[in-house]
């Protein structure tokens, strides 16, 4: 039978119709992003090197840089024999391992008396968003005779980078310096918890901390915890999910040999993801 010219226009227009409603794109404000998987971890650092392996990464920016970056909470101690025997800043809050089972770092991580020691313990790359948690356990060192034993005043600070998935830190400069940039400072990431920050002595021109004691008479709450002591931060301002990570910075100001900071351990690290 044949089709009359009428019929076929009539159905030439409505392949085109279909063909064209069949391209048109989506409206990106109704696509449901897929969903992201479970990101949470915990690290016990019961042997740093494999921790390193793990994705974590350690930066020293310190002013001027020392010989010293985050290690493991024991070392070589060389002894008259010249075997060398496992020695402890102190002991750890967990530990599965041979070692002391916690990271540490200490006020060597700049090679000046009094300086800037900015050593910066990032994490692997993870997806963050609001409602997530960063949990861990920390402490310091004391140092000194039993009884009058203190720390010499240290400071944690907790970062995120939100960014990207990098690990810009940005320059450490003294606070004091004309050249000091306060956006600057830790690159791409921001501050979002400070353990014991410093406050400037104008008469003395020096960064003091609240000092930790082994005396209980002197306890001082706003100082670094001297026995092991949980925290939990709970991520926000995220408009959406974002791939970046997390960072502990040790920050510590007029740091060094004859300045402040004794030594800091982290332990049992957990990034809880929001369900």
């Amino acid at each position: 039978m044949r089709i009359s010219t009428l019929t076929r226009i009539t159905l030439s227009l409505c392949v085109v119709v279909i063909g064209v409603t069949a391209c048109k794109k989506d409206d990106p404000a109704t696509l449901i992003p897929p969903p992201i998987p479970d990101q949470s971890f915990v690290e016990e650092f019961d042997t740093v090197s494999n921790a390193f392996h793990r994705g974590w990464i350690p930066v020293n920016n310190s002013n001027p840089k020392g010989t010293h970056i985050w290690i493991q909470g024991s070392g070589p101690l060389a002894t008259e024999s010249g075997a060398p025997v496992p020695m402890p800043f102190f002991p750890a809050w967990s530990s599965k391992g041979s070692y002391a089972g916690y990271i540490v770092c200490d006020a060597e991580v700049t090679s000046g008396g009094a300086s800037v020691a900015s050593n910066w313990l990032i994490s692997p790359a993870i997806w963050m968003k609001n409602g997530d948690k960063i949990i861990f356990y920390t402490r310091c060192a004391l140092y000194g005779t039993p009884g009058t034993a203190q720390d010499y005043g240290n400071n944690l600070e907790v970062c995120i980078n939100r960014k990207n998935d990098g690990v810009n830190v940005g320059t450490s400069i003294d606070p004091r310096d004309p050249a000091f940039n306060y956006t600057a400072d830790r690159g791409d990431f921001e501050l979002i918890h400070s353990i014991n920050p410093p406050v400037y002595n104008l008469v003395d021109d020096w960064f003091d901390y609240a000092n930790s004691t082994d005396d209980p008479t002197a306890f001082n709450p706003k100082a670094y915890p001297a026995n092991w002591t949980r925290f939990e931060i709970t991520l926000a301002g995220f408009t959406k999910p974002a791939k970046g990570r997390f960072a502990f910075r040790y920050y510590t100001l007029d740091a060094g040999s004859t300045g402040n900071g004794s030594a800091v351990g982290i332990d049992s690290v957990a990034f809880v993801s929001k369900p």
